[in-house]
């Protein structure tokens, strides 16, 4: 308060918040922004105007600390000068090196040295889903992602989540083939048995593989099967290959899409949709399945789900092995057509690059690869990272 002469008083102005300290960095597979301040901050997140980044917005606050000198990291190139408004907003400039989204958003109080902090933690993903989360600005902090359903509520007593995990190819149907002469059937098959070792360590999970041994399994009962046990998640786990490039690394994460998101995109799912075509027989009602499935696609909880959980392993993959540019894709995969199965397709890399080759073939590597699966599992399904 303020006193004026004759005894008048009049209410103080409120000094505006102060930013001291801007941090961008990784966490569990998330590119994590931190915003420190005087006081308790809330902002507003929207995409910026050329629609290839966000504006971070905070009002009644000014810049009370050197130029941020923050180098690109995880999903951000950059980060420009924050500049403040005529209105007292302060707004900073977040370029993406691919779509995101707030995976969540929350405050931290003061801790020794720290002030009051706002940490937002993005996701990669889908161009459409970075669109509709942007709609309109997201106030933050909050407590889930805005584009998406939560995930599964475990039913009474706990009931462990039922993973799938399905090994691309097998049998007569070797998959890609690497430089050397070995078989993406081979690999997929040990990350599968892999991941799903380290699955059942944790005792929160029951798992099954589509196929345990080197056989041939039509993608139609990979995808019943799932349904039949009534899975809380699917994962198809493959590898790629370039004939004519070596020089290509990288893993990459796929969701299914009527409309791949790219010319690549839609040319894996034609080569693995025929894997079909290797079986000495048909199924007279696939015509039928096909046409139930694509009307039961109207499940947006599902497709939502599903998005979610190729955005996290996005992350966490990257934070393991070389991501493609662009790595989070859709195609037209029907392995990844059940309609009430969250479900996503893992490409692991390149066996036509050497790096991955030895990469995917060694224990080492197969390990690493593994416990980046987990990890996006276990941030699906709420369980924090120790």
């Amino acid at each position: 308060m303020i006193a004026i002469g004759a005894g008048v008083v009049i209410p103080a102005q409120a000094e505006p918040l102060r930013v001291t300290h801007l941090q961008l960095g990784l966490n569990a597979g998330l590119t994590r922004l931190v915003v420190e301040g005087s006081g308790p901050l809330d902002a507003a997140m929207a995409a910026s105007a050329d629609g290839l980044g966000l504006q971070l917005s905070l009002p009644s606050t000014r810049w009370a600390a050197p130029a941020p000198e923050v180098t690109a990291g995880g999903l951000v190139g950059a980060l420009g000068l924050p500049v403040t408004g005529p209105d007292g907003q302060l707004n900073i400039a977040i370029d993406l090196i691919e779509p995101a989204v707030v995976e969540r958003a929350f405050r931290l109080g003061p801790q020794g040295v720290r002030g009051h902090r706002l940490v937002i933690d993005l996701r990669p993903a889908e161009p459409n889903a970075f669109a509709a989360a942007f709609a309109a600005p997201v106030h933050l902090p909050l407590d889930t992602a805005v584009d998406i359903a939560p995930p599964p509520t475990a039913t009474a007593g706990e009931r462990r989540r039922l993973i799938v995990l399905d090994a691309g190819h097998g049998g007569q149907d070797p998959g890609a083939i690497s430089a050397s002469g070995r078989y993406e059937k081979e690999i997929t098959l040990n990350v599968a048995k892999a991941v799903a070792q380290r699955l059942r360590a944790t005792g929160r999970y029951r798992v099954l593989l589509t196929r345990e041994s080197d056989r041939f399994i039509r993608l139609s009962e990979r995808v019943a099967l799932a349904r039949s046990k009534e899975a809380d998640l699917f994962l198809s786990i493959h590898a790629d290959s370039l004939s004519s490039d070596r020089a290509t690394r990288g893993a990459s994460v796929y969701t299914r899409a009527e409309a791949a998101s790219d010319t690549e995109a839609e040319a894996l799912a034609l080569r693995e949709n025929r894997a079909d075509q290797l079986s000495d027989t048909a199924s007279a009602g696939d015509l039928d399945d096909v046409v139930s499935i694509l009307l039961d696609l109207a499940s947006r909880d599902t497709a939502k789900l599903s998005s979610r959980f190729a955005g996290l392993l996005t992350a966490a993959m990257g934070e393991t092995t070389p991501l493609r540019r662009n790595a989070l894709r859709a195609a037209n995969f029907r392995v990844l057509s059940a309609p009430d199965v969250p479900s996503a397709l893992l490409e692991l890399g390149y066996l036509s690059n050497p790096a991955d080759e030895a990469l995917l073939f060694s224990e080492s590597g197969r390990d690493r690869l593994a416990a980046a699966v987990v990890g996006a599992i276990d941030r699906f399904f709420g369980v924090e990272p120790r």
